[in-house]
């Protein structure tokens, strides 16, 4: 009844001619988030859910590409397009945006995002590390986006070889090479894949190596940083990581695994469900563990655009995905690891794989919070791309990439 009042005195506004400012306005949006990947397809099936219960909010879900780089690009032409802009540019408005944590900030302070009311959507509730890296600005306290699901690395592994072989899960970088060099050839299997294309992907691979050495993603000429990369380097060379890799995207790595032909492979939680799928050849013989060092902690937040006309169905409907009983079903279903914080029980009440998503998520951490993310990246994707290729030139390019870091980090 409210929902229909509030319908009705929008159509009598229009009629008499009366302006308003409408941003806070209740009415259909558009939310935009990456290809739905998910297992049963659970974002769709999210969105039916909603527009059936609230058909005068109806929610039009636009999916972007598959490549997080075209994502993003696409996002921010179309904030910048519309900058500043709101009567007469609703059906150009993504209302409700889906936003890599990275990506963040260099929204927040274009001006593109609505800060939001921590306490209207249980910020408080949530992961710390999480809504940390939403908090941009001078003063670190305005939000701007919402955790919807947070990620973390794990190791996938095929646990009847191990068994096989009598061997555990490997602990160290050392140990998983060891297996991937004398395992995996006696069962014709790739040693080891991961993240290594061009695209943000490599970059986190390379900070994960690089933080199990010690080192510090931004100053990568010191010795800890550069050991890391070489591993990686050597590990191509050596043939236990395939060379097609530097091709992998994280569908790329879940494809090869599931069909049988890898020892090992990183990569985040939502291929738990892929992996047990009636596609599966892997399917109830392969086990997860947190990698051999600290995993980038990942993750996708919800935002307000400041484009939006209907900002209160925005914010309902953000809290409708970040609600207990929603995010508890994505982790069911999707295998995504959620935000709140009381949905990771203890590790002695948990079951395994509760366990290993609540340890790696804790122990995770956050990568660069910067308005300048996207220039950092671009210029360690290219150094790291010639040093996986090249060993024997990774103390000159990191030399190098150190200056570039430098100067993207001063704002030029």
């Amino acid at each position: 009844m409210i929902r229909l009042f509030a319908a009705l005195v929008l159509l009598l506004t229009a009629c008499t001619g009366v302006s308003a400012d409408t941003t806070d306005d209740e009415g259909a949006i558009t939310f935009v988030d990456g290809l739905d990947t998910s297992s049963g397809r659970q974002v769709h099936r999210l969105v039916e859910l909603w527009n059936e219960a609230n058909p005068l909010e109806e929610v039009t879900f636009v999916e972007m590409s598959h490549s997080t780089d075209v994502h993003r690009a696409q996002l921010m032409t179309r904030a910048q397009d519309l900058a500043g802009e709101r009567g007469g540019y609703e059906s150009r408005c993504y209302d409700v945006m889906n936003l890599d944590t990275v990506w963040t900030p260099a929204f927040a302070e274009s001006g593109y995002l609505e800060p939001l009311p921590a306490a209207e959507f249980d910020a408080d509730r949530m992961l710390p590390q999480a809504v940390g890296q939403l908090r941009v600005g001078p003063d670190g306290q305005r939000l701007w986006a919402v955790p919807w699901r947070v990620d973390a690395g794990f190791l996938f592994y095929r646990r009847d070889v191990l068994d096989a072989e009598g061997e555990r899960p490997p602990r160290t970088w050392a140990e998983l090479r060891r297996l991937a060099v004398e395992v995996a050839p006696r069962h014709d299997l790739v040693g080891y894949v991961g993240q290594f294309a061009d695209y943000e992907g490599l970059v986190v691979n390379a900070m994960e190596a690089i933080w199990a050495n010690g080192g510090d993603p931004l100053l990568p000429d010191r010795p800890e940083a550069k050991a890391g990369v070489e591993f990686l380097a050597r590990g191509f060379e050596e043939g236990w990581i395939p060379r097609e890799a530097t091709g992998y995207r994280e569908e790329d790595s879940r494809e090869v695994f599931q069909a049988g032909k890898a020892l090992f492979m990183r990569n985040w939680p939502y291929v738990r469900p892929r992996l047990e799928g009636p596609d599966s050849a892997v399917a109830g013989r392969w086990g997860a563990v947190r990698l051999p060092g600290p995993s980038a902690l990942g993750g996708w937040n919800l935002a307000v655009s400041r484009c939006s006309t209907n900002q209160r169905t925005a914010r309902e409907f953000i809290r409708f995905l970040t609600r207990e009983q929603t995010q508890r079903e994505l982790f069911e279903l999707a295998g995504w690891a959620p935000s709140r914080a009381g949905l990771y029980p203890g590790d002695g009440a948990a079951r395994p794989w509760e366990a290993v998503l609540g340890e790696s998520v804790r122990t995770a951490l956050p990568r660069p919070t910067s308005a300048y993310y996207d220039e950092l990246a671009s210029v360690m994707r290219a150094r790291l791309r010639l040093a996986l290729a090249q060993p024997s030139s990774i103390d000159s390019l990191m030399d190098d990439l150190a200056e570039q870091v430098q100067e993207v980090r001063k704002g030029r």
